[in-house]
């Protein structure tokens, strides 16, 4: 026992010795992990490169990637993969560098991975398959990219009614995708406070992460039903009313760039 020197009694020595705790460390690579995955969700939806494109731009826009998409899977030369992969290139180059980045590096790590799976035929069977395959990968997998990254979701939604899909089947895309964010917001914010407040080694993640998973459900259910309530308090009958935009000669590019590229494939592909 120490005498203390402010109280005329006695002090125990524990009381007096300094405090030095350090929790024992824990395996949070799965929580960091989802932590990112959620952030790169927001990133990837937040992203606008062009959000005052026009419906029709948007239209015209997907029927070039899904065209350019078809001729690719189709061909077999060389060349014309080659022509494709110009045009691809060649508009990055124009573009921003978030979106560059963004869609070299989806395509390239998709593009790797395929030719790791491929490489065996060519010892097996000598085929040329390890790469056409992987280009045709990395030229896919680049344009639906750079499309979804300077499209916004709701013009890409608006667009398919240029298709004549119906609009049971447009409203449930622009829910699914509307809510996808504001659950994921909800998730991430549980997922940070997890995080936050898990001091040395937590033995029961299982009970942690399935409290979040069942608190975002009932998030859900409660947001479905006050959706619900919501359209019907409106009047919703299930059809989109939007304003007519202006159609201009640029809308028309894509379409003209995708008749190029057919003719180019009749004669070259």
């Amino acid at each position: 026992m120490k005498k203390n020197e402010l109280y005329p009694g006695f002090m125990p020595d524990w009381m007096m010795q300094k405090n030095e705790y350090v929790p024992s460390k824990d395996r949070e690579g799965f929580l960091t992990k989802s932590l990112l995955g959620f952030l790169r969700l927001f990133r990837h939806f937040s992203m606008r490169g062009n959000s005052d494109i026009s419906v029709m731009a948007a239209g015209m826009g997907l029927i070039l990637t899904l065209g350019l998409i078809i001729l690719v899977a189709l061909t077999d030369s060389l060349t014309y993969l080659a022509c494709v992969g110009a045009l691809v290139l060649a508009f990055l180059s124009f573009s921003k560098l978030e979106i560059m980045k963004r869609a070299l590096g989806t395509s390239l790590s998709v593009m790797a991975f395929t030719f790791v799976i491929m490489l065996p035929s060519y010892f097996l069977y000598g085929s040329l398959s390890y790469i056409y395959i992987p280009v045709k990968v990395f030229l896919s997998v680049s344009m639906l990219s750079v499309y979804t990254s300077i499209v916004p979701w709701n013009r890409m939604t608006a667009a398919l009614r240029l298709f004549g899909m119906p609009n049971i089947l447009i409203f449930v895309l622009d829910m699914t995708i509307h809510y996808i964010l504001i659950l994921g917001n909800v998730a991430f914010d549980m997922l940070a406070a997890l995080k936050l407040k898990s001091i040395g080694k937590n033995r029961d993640k299982v009970n942690s992460f399935s409290g979040i998973s069942g608190t975002v459900f009932m998030k859900a259910v409660t947001m479905s039903k006050e959706t619900e309530d919501a359209l019907t308090c409106r009047l919703f009958d299930g059809k989109y009313d939007s304003k007519k935009e202006r159609i201009v000669f640029a809308d028309f590019i894509p379409l003209f760039i995708l008749c190029i590229f057919i003719f180019l494939y009749i004669f070259v592909g």
